[in-house]
């Protein structure tokens, strides 16, 4: 089982408050019909200069997975996703 953080932002200022939430809402969509598990989902206070949103999730298969997420955000005229992957270990 991989763990996958996700990271989206709109710091470039490019997305209005209408588009920043349909950019959330279909990348968190997206992740949560495909995750075996969703272990976070927030972001920043609603006040602060800069928009972001992490999600946190497990998932068995990855394949493809990167690719889709990076075109919903090109579909947002956003040039990156932070996609951090790795096997969660208990100490």
């Amino acid at each position: 089982m991989k763990t996958i953080t996700v990271q989206i932002g709109n710091s470039d200022n490019k997305l209005s408050q209408k588009q920043w939430h349909n950019f959330v809402k279909e990348v968190r969509t997206f992740i949560e019909s495909r995750a075996d598990e969703v272990h976070f989902f927030g972001g920043s206070s609603n006040w602060e200069l800069w928009q972001n949103v992490t999600i946190i999730f497990n998932i068995k298969e990855s394949e493809n997975l990167k690719s889709l997420i990076s075109q919903i955000s090109k579909n947002y005229l956003q040039d990156a996703v932070a996609w951090t992957e790795g096997v969660t270990e208990f100490i």
